[in-house]
């Protein structure tokens, strides 16, 4: 690797082979990032996300995402249009959000590929669980930012990196879907390249506010 994905920054190192993958850390915005030569198939990716257990009507899934969509409410009203952006193929963030009064549209590269998206702007944007996912997280991040209207909302949950000393060990690194890795400093970076503001509700999730 010669550039960051993240941040686009040229100064990357290698951080750590485990379990016969390379690792890149970015010096900059500190994202770790999985090589991409060992990024698997689409066809293997999207069989891997049929096996997750996310039914809508999963009570503790919905509740997991309470967290994300808790901190977000505050922010928005039931005027406004929201897009769950990677919604997988049991969208119940936005149900969740829909029985609550908001308007939500869908978007899954794989599962509700709804390209009318992409001429559209969004009042608020949920990323829950998805982000690890971007093979290309600069053009994924602006190409949210460009769907984002202004002073909209873009919320995301994800398993944050803490100490590089456990990543080895760490069980987000072990899902074969999950390519990169953030800290909170990457989010900073994240938000600073789009002027962006930026806050931490609770562990895992980060708010960005597009004035």
């Amino acid at each position: 690797m010669k550039i960051c994905t993240v941040c686009k920054n040229n100064k990357i190192e290698f951080f750590l082979n485990v379990e016969g993958l390379d690792y890149w850390q970015c010096a900059l915005c500190k994202a770790t990032m999985l090589d991409p030569i060992k990024f698997i198939s689409s066809n293997k990716e999207k069989k891997h996300y049929l096996k997750h257990n996310n039914e809508i009507n999963d009570n503790s899934y919905r509740t997991f995402l309470s967290n994300l969509i808790e901190p977000l409410k505050d922010k928005i009203s039931i005027n406004d249009m929201g897009l769950d952006y990677g919604c997988g193929y049991a969208p119940a963030l936005a149900d969740i959000l829909r029985k609550d009064g908001f308007k939500v549209e869908l978007y899954d590269p794989f599962f509700f590929k709804n390209e009318n998206i992409f001429s559209r702007k969004f009042n608020f944007i949920t990323c829950a669980e998805v982000v690890e996912h971007f093979f290309k997280p600069y053009e994924e991040f602006n190409k949210i930012n460009s769907l984002l209207a202004t002073n909209s909302w873009l919320a995301i949950m994800t398993s944050f990196m803490t100490e590089d000393y456990l990543f080895k060990n760490w069980h987000y690194r072990r899902d074969p879907t999950h390519v990169v890795f953030y800290k909170k400093i990457t989010f900073k970076i994240i938000a600073n390249q789009r002027n962006w503001k930026i806050n931490f509700p609770s562990k895992n999730i980060v708010l960005f506010n597009k004035k």
